[in-house]
């Protein structure tokens, strides 16, 4: 019945944190399905006699029958669970050997990833990740499997290994096992959200950092009560609102109550405990922590996020400063084109959104001096500037004071890798080479792909990492150098009748542009039986102007972080831009009023919809960009995965493509 497996619940939860001890020796009542020692008072003894006669604590014999906190009487029946005072049956606090349970780690390589980025997210040197894995000899590419090597590491996050989740593991199964806390799991990945791990992940563990908590656990209590003239178990148990079947499990040996018998009526109370989570199984860690999860993710990642939503813009805008910089006038529009995202959405915001803005005259004694105001700790996100100097500053701030903090203006930065309060507006360059690499294997699978070198200058890194998959996946290539310009006819003797060309630059120079484009345009309408096409480069957005009708003409697809349409979302941003400041913002590339304020817009909305920037539910279509966060691994930051395929096709058209849709 539903009542006996309730009392069997009650019974085993109260289990859990009971003092350990040897069994009990006295005889045991089966009350329904559970087994009760009891005891049944002698003739003038007390409490304290019985305490000390049987080896269970006064406190433990008035936990579960009350009624004796006021004295006992001679054959009273006093029941302790069997469950509670068998030790045989209780988990034992325990440490672990870390040097038996840590075998390292097995990383599976995600596009984008290199030997560098991989050995610093797992802090360990290149040299280390390439002794422990002689193939990376022959390059590295995305499914490749890594063994890192096991060690200890020591860092501002204190001692931890690494491990791989293997399948049918679970959060509170990894927490038995290496003897810490869920706490200690969540607070040291924030990229575990909920109870659900995913099989290959890699996650970081302090093991042996097992601590006490005090859980409320259902337990029964024992009440003697002697039974009335006329009242049977049905109108005993609706006078205690308790159910009958209940009752009746309680007093086993009792067919019917009758008048002057003392009966035990078992009422249900809830009993503060401290155990070691260390004592805990893993079913008692579900049942303690489950419901926990979301709250103690929100502490360890959210600490400072209420009713209200705290930015701060720490910028150099030199305002007021003779020499003020082009840079500080970028950052000047940038917060401009953000204020105009709030006001855009201010009728929506029913919670306080505060704003704070710093100028860090492009002085680090000031960035400094800055960092020690205490109202920056109640911040939800920061946003940073790009110079290096001043970006370490923010980002080691943020790390320290658990504040995420926004890097929209520096692409290099790498402390996205191992600090988890990093939001990387710019998709890193190793990761825009996998997707444009990605879009060559799929969209351009079945083209030759035909490089164009330069000889008078320098390819760009994502030239040579695109010849380099090229040769790897055995993609069908040519090379022809452009030392003078290209003509149709030289460029017609390399195609094939009816095989389909991309042509691919090394770099995104003007000059190499007007090498080549009037010799593909040519052969693109003389060689009707060959598809060409031109994948250029981010740069070429910055030649519309000039050279839009020659990239329509070329068919060419574009790949960039940025790309401003020319729409009526622009054109209404651009308009409120110089009704409200007096003048046009400058036109940059990107657009930094427009970049602002679709960071704004970003921002706002996850504050509006109450969800944590950079989470999926957080992703935003802006005007500019898009964004779009995930973290690089469990303990990282984010990046946004956001590139844009901007294609001008021969129909005078102009289509946008997000690869990260």
């Amino acid at each position: 019945m539903v009542i006996k497996k309730f009392l069997a619940l009650a019974i085993v939860l109260t289990a859990v944190a009971s003092p350990l001890c040897a069994k009990l020796n006295l005889p045991v009542k089966k009350l329904g399905k559970e087994s009760y020692y009891y005891y049944e008072v002698k003739k003038n003894e007390t409490i304290y006699d019985i305490s000390s006669k049987i080896g269970v604590s006064k406190e433990d014999i008035i936990k579960y029958n009350p009624s004796a906190r006021n004295g006992v009487v001679k054959k009273q029946l006093l029941f302790l669970p069997v469950k509670d005072f068998d030790n045989t049956s209780k988990p034992v606090e325990k440490r672990v050997n870390v040097s038996t349970l840590n075998n390292g780690a097995t990383h599976i390589v995600k596009s984008g990833e290199s030997v560098y980025g991989i050995a610093k997210a797992y802090n360990i040197t290149e040299s280390e990740l390439l002794d422990a894995n002689p193939s990376l000899a022959s390059g590295l590419s995305a499914g490749d499997q890594l063994l890192i090597p096991a060690k200890v590491i020591n860092d501002a996050s204190g001692s931890y290994i690494y491990h791989t989740i293997e399948s049918g593991e679970t959060l509170y199964g990894i927490a038995r096992k290496y003897n810490t806390t869920i706490e200690k799991l969540i607070e040291m990945n924030p990229g575990i959200q909920g109870s659900t791990l995913r099989v290959d992940d890699v996650i970081r563990i302090v093991p042996n950092a097992s601590h006490d908590i005090v859980l409320d656990k259902d337990i029964y209590q024992f009440t003697p009560y002697v039974v009335g003239k006329d009242e049977t178990f049905e109108t005993i148990a609706r006078a205690n609102g308790i159910d009958v079947q209940l009752l009746k499990n309680a007093n086993p040996d009792m067919k019917k109550a009758k008048k002057g018998k003392t009966i035990y009526i078992p009422r249900k109370a809830v009993d503060k405990q401290v155990v070691s989570t260390s004592a805990l199984t893993e079913k008692q860690l579900e049942e303690t922590y489950k419901d926990k999860l979301d709250n103690i993710y929100a502490d360890k990642h959210s600490p400072n996020r209420n009713n209200s939503f705290d930015i701060s813009i720490i910028l150099p805008f030199q305002l007021g400063m003779s020499n003020q910089t082009a840079n500080a006038k970028n950052y000047e529009e940038f917060y401009n084109g953000f204020l105009l995202a709030l006001d855009s959405v201010g009728s929506k915001i029913t919670k306080p959104l505060n704003l704070n803005v710093y100028d860090t005259k492009h002085n680090l004694n000031v960035t400094d001096s800055l960092l020690k105001i205490e109202k920056l700790k109640s911040s939800d996100i920061i946003i940073a500037p790009s110079e290096p100097k001043q970006l370490e500053r923010i980002l080691n701030y943020g790390k320290a004071n658990n504040i995420d903090v926004l890097n929209c203006f520096s692409i290099p930065n790498t402390d996205y890798i191992n600090n988890s309060h990093v939001m990387q507006v710019n998709i890193p360059s190793p990761y825009l080479n996998a997707c444009v690499n990605e879009l060559l294997d799929t969209r351009f699978k079945d083209y030759v792909l035909v490089f164009l070198d330069d000889p008078e200058a320098e390819n760009k890194d994502i030239y040579d990492e695109i010849k380099k998959h090229a040769s790897e996946t055995k993609h069908q290539s040519k090379t022809l150098t452009i030392a003078t310009p290209l003509t149709g006819k030289s460029l017609s003797r390399y195609l094939e009748p009816g095989s389909s060309y991309l042509f691919i630059p090394a770099n995104g120079k003007e000059s190499l542009l007007n090498k080549y484009a009037a010799g593909l345009i040519e052969a693109k309408n003389t060689r009707v039986d060959c598809e060409l096409l031109l994948l250029g480069h981010p740069e070429y957005t910055m030649y519309f102007k000039k050279h839009k009708e020659e990239m329509m003409s070329m068919d060419t697809y574009i790949y960039s972080r940025f790309y401003l349409p020319d729409n009526k979302g622009v054109k209404d941003v651009n308009s409120k831009y110089v009704a409200t400041y007096g003048e046009k913002a400058s036109n940059s590339t990107p657009n930094m009023s427009i970049f602002g304020f679709d960071v704004g817009m970003f921002l706002a909305n996850a504050f509006i919809n109450g969800t944590l920037p950079g989470s999926k539910e957080s992703a935003y279509k802006g005007l500019q960009t898009n964004f779009d966060f995930e973290r690089v691994n469990n303990w990282a930051g984010y990046i946004n995965h956001s590139v844009r395929i901007i294609h001008l096709t021969p129909k005078k058209e102009i289509l946008i493509t997000d690869l990260n849709d």
